[in-house]
């Protein structure tokens, strides 16, 4: 039988990490819930109970949406979490949703009430699988980066101040037990941050370092005359949102976080900052040979590429003309390093890419009707 054991990010996708006996898997959110709602008992109830990762709803009701984010938070508090639509309770039968009322659900609805009611954000995502004939829809919910998630508007279960945990089977307000570990889990984490940088410092040199304040956009330097420069507003707000320095030439994917390198000569302004891109270095790849590369088809590097969103990301892809009505996209090394990690991390890759495969078609019928 196979256990929760936690959400986590691998880059942009959201996998579920399952403990069977003594052995470790990672898996899709849709292979989870097709393992939880297929094992069953002679009687027909699902053996695995609501726990401190898990919890059972019968359908989806916006009318109920401060109940589940209530839970969300909790999960988000804890170490992540699902929960699936579609499970009778008392005893825990699988009785399926109605799969066209769950697609209508609007993601954009449900973001914007959890922003309205929680600080910070609550990472999630939403999906629908198909067991046995049956639909069942799901909202997995990942561990937060920035503990606690606390809410700050009141709306039926959810009171403003307070800071919801995931015990087992339960949602509710955190004890002190439980707040003193985040707290002391920040202090830590703050501590090894300030180690690193000292260890950094000492590495480089004192004379040899440079300052960024992401508030004001100055970057402080001993080697440069007059010891600051200014980078641009637009570039500012995407270094907050997006991407962390490393020195030139080495890059890391460590906990998904992105990388900036500033490629070519970095030309100097009042308060702009203008990279030079090398299309054919640093975009080295087409559909087709990603494809060649993860030996999968073009098809299913489309697929790929549709489900995680690269084309709307500069580190992934750039476009490229190709005549006046006509382009092409190219793709980096790490757009080649994340698709070999998402393929990597799923133990039945012709089951998902089939599954993308059918997600992907009933998109564009949806995208047809509207």
């Amino acid at each position: 039988m196979l256990y929760l054991r936690h959400l986590e990010w691998s880059s942009k996708a959201c996998n579920v990490w399952l403990l069977g006996g003594s052995k470790m898997a990672v898996v899709s959110p849709d292979y989870f819930v097709s393992k939880i709602i297929g094992t069953v008992g002679d009687d027909g109830y699902i053996k695995s109970r609501e726990s401190s990762l898990l919890e059972f709803k019968e359908s989806f009701n916006l009318g109920s949406m401060d109940e589940y984010a209530k839970t969300m938070a909790a999960f988000a508090n804890n170490r992540g979490g699902i929960i699936i639509f579609g499970v009778k309770d008392n005893p825990r039968i699988p009785i399926g949703i109605r799969k066209e009322k769950f697609d209508n659900i609007k993601q954009e609805k449900v973001t914007g009430y959890l922003i309205e009611h929680f600080s910070p954000e609550i990472e999630w995502d939403i999906g629908i699988t198909e067991v046995d004939g049956k639909y069942f829809g799901y909202i997995s919910v990942l561990e937060a980066h920035n503990k606690p998630i606390i809410c700050k508007k009141n709306n039926g279960d959810l009171k403003s101040g307070e800071i919801y945990y995931r015990y087992r089977g339960q949602s509710r307000k955190i004890e002190f037990s439980e707040l003193r570990k985040i707290i002391d889990e920040i202090r830590e984490n703050e501590k090894k941050l300030w180690m690193k940088h000292i260890e950094k410092i000492a590495q480089i040199g004192p004379k040899n370092i440079a300052f960024i304040d992401l508030m004001r956009g100055n970057i402080e330097t001993q080697k440069l005359d007059g010891n600051k420069f200014i980078i641009d507003k637009n570039l500012l707000n995407d270094l907050k949102e997006k991407v962390k320095f490393v020195e030139e030439g080495k890059f890391s994917e460590k906990e998904g976080l992105p990388t900036l390198k500033l490629i070519g000569e970095v030309q100097a302004s009042d308060s702009v900052i203008i990279p030079n891109l090398d299309l054919n270095k640093d975009y080295p790849y087409i559909q087709k040979q990603l494809a060649e590369e993860l030996g999968i088809r073009p098809y299913d590097v489309q697929l790929l590429i549709w489900k995680y969103g690269l084309k709307n990301d500069k580190k992934y892809s750039i476009s490229v003309e190709t005549s006046q009505s006509a382009k092409v996209y190219k793709y980096t090394k790490y757009a080649y390093e994340f698709l070999k990690e998402v393929l990597e991390n799923n133990i039945d890759n012709k089951s998902f890419l089939k599954q993308l495969s059918k997600e992907y078609q009933d998109s564009k019928k949806y995208r047809n009707i509207i």
